[in-house]
């Protein structure tokens, strides 16, 4: 019990700054190119459905870790943006990431920056991965999924998101569908190339 609540806890030090800065950079990339305002600069991670994912992936130890944006906007452009958003912010992970080796800490102290650099970008690169799969909000799901099908799970009905998504995060699905196949492979060969640019 001591072992999952400081591994718990841990994570949650790791996830929190890169989820925050993500989040609400997505958000702001996603008002900025669709014209629309939000109603304040943290809009995108003063719901349930940010927090909720996330602690659910982190208490039952799964792999693949993400969070679920609210929305400026529906449609697939949007979800192009924020896509494309946790793709520019996991190559900003990448950097930081393979800038931070090159400058490690002071002995005895906790190497915050290296692994945040990690973290902002295997957490985003899960949350561009996530685009993959059809889902409401995501790319994926709003390309292919019909629009009355949709409207069950999006913005009227957000609830019914946030227990869907916490779900899938609870469970082992992600790290079968998404985790093995696509997300690990690439985060293994982005962390050994960022090792090469030493």
């Amino acid at each position: 019990m001591e072992i999952w609540l400081e591994a718990v806890i841990r994570q949650l030090i790791l996830y929190s700054l890169p989820l925050l800065i993500s989040l609400t950079f997505v958000s702001f990339i996603e008002s900025k190119l669709t014209h629309q305002e939000t109603a304040h600069p943290f809009f995108a991670i003063s719901w349930m459905g940010t927090w909720l994912p996330l602690l659910a992936a982190i208490l039952f130890s799964r792999a693949v870790i993400f969070s679920l944006p609210q929305p400026v906007a529906s449609g697939s452009r949007a979800a192009l943006y924020r896509c494309l958003g946790h793709i520019i912010l996991c190559s900003t992970g990448f950097l930081l990431y393979s800038w931070s080796l090159n400058h490690q800490p002071s002995t005895g102290l906790p190497p915050l920056h290296l692994w945040w650099g990690k973290v902002l970008m295997f957490f985003n690169l899960c949350m561009a991965c996530l685009h993959l799969v059809p889902l409401p909000g995501m790319l994926m799901g709003e390309l292919i999924l019909p629009r009355q099908w949709l409207s069950i799970l999006t913005q009227n009905n957000s609830r019914h998101t946030i227990t869907l998504f916490t779900l899938l995060a609870a469970s082992p699905l992600t790290d079968w569908l998404l985790g093995s196949p696509v997300i690990f492979p690439i985060y293994e060969q982005l962390a050994n190339l960022a090792e090469t640019l030493i």
